[in-house]
């Protein structure tokens, strides 16, 4: 009788590791899987975000460039009812480009901000520019065409900083498990 007792102690102690052994094992597969889903999610919403600020920025490139071409017609288009209408249209423009540059502050950076407010405010020193020239002062056009070419260069900053950004890997972030 005492060979079955410890036969019996025997068996329910190794019934008892081993469940305890395959729960462990369970709970580190679970845990396992629960870490990759997690990263795979995160690099998804990385992915998502990152998509969404590069329309952002292409927006805001996309009415820039515009602003600059519609300036440049502008200062070749002659005084008088003509250029009062181009200069109706670089004002339209500089609007647009302004709300592209409202979308982008919610999805940029600090640096990226910081370039397109640049590009932002030339365009609209510029925009002022030609709505006080009126009709044909040489001297405000000048300054204007110079203007434009800061727009660009800033335009340039602006792309290039969005090179950097939109190519680098955002950071991951860490969280706590309970």
């Amino acid at each position: 009788m005492d060979a079955a007792v410890a036969g019996l102690i025997g068996a329910l102690g190794g019934g008892f590791l081993g469940a305890a052994g395959a729960w462990g094992a369970a709970l580190i597969a679970f845990r396992g899987a629960r870490y990759q889903a997690d990263r795979q999610g995160n690099a998804a919403h990385e992915q998502w975000l990152r998509q969404l600020r590069r329309d952002a920025s292409l927006a805001f490139i996309s009415e820039a460039r515009t602003l600059i071409e519609v300036i440049s017609s502008c200062l070749l288009s002659p005084s008088g009812a003509e250029f009062e209408t181009a200069a109706q249209q670089v004002h339209s423009t500089w609007k647009r480009l302004s709300t592209a540059y409202k979308a982008l502050e919610l999805e940029a950076s600090g640096d990226l901000l910081q370039a397109a407010e640049a590009v932002l405010k030339s365009g609209l020193d510029t925009t002022m520019i030609i709505s006080r020239s009126g009709r044909g002062n040489n001297e405000d056009r000048f300054l204007a065409a110079r203007n434009r070419l800061s727009i660009t260069q800033n335009l340039d900053a602006f792309i290039t900083c969005c090179k950097q950004v939109l190519h680098q890997p955002a950071p991951m972030e860490r969280r706590s498990r309970g």
